[in-house]
């Protein structure tokens, strides 16, 4: 019985350790995104003309129609914005075309997550 019982965690402990590595691998290279790098990536390219939330001052007064980045999570779902981000975003804001920006897709996922984060703080409002 003791041998049984032995045999028997022996092969859940392989099990776990085997499902773990697994589920590293299913993981490895798959991209979370850093908040801060997404923000730092923001500051330095949607803020131009974006806010981070609605109502704040807009950076641009000539651009009165760029919506918040909190409002993209509110307006569809994230994710729907990797491949747009990938490709090229090509709107305008009031007469002005926005202008591209060549991002990793490292630098779209921290951009996800940041978007992410500011909807979080809106929805919290």
């Amino acid at each position: 019985m003791q041998k049984i019982s032995l045999v028997i965690l022996a092969t859940g402990v392989v099990a776990a350790g085997l499902w773990g590595v697994g589920d590293y691998m299913s993981r490895k290279g798959e991209a979370h995104g850093d908040v801060v790098r997404g923000q730092s990536i923001a500051e330095q390219t949607c803020l131009r003309c974006h806010t981070k939330f609605a109502g704040d001052p807009l950076p641009d007064p000539a651009i009165t129609d760029a919506p918040a980045l909190a409002s993209f999570g509110q307006r569809w779902p994230l994710e729907n914005l990797e491949e747009a981000l990938a490709e090229g975003i090509s709107v305008s804001h009031d007469d002005l075309t926005m202008p591209e920006f060549t991002l990793t897709p490292e630098s779209i996922a921290d951009l996800l997550v940041y978007f992410e984060s500011l909807t979080d703080a809106a929805n919290a409002k």
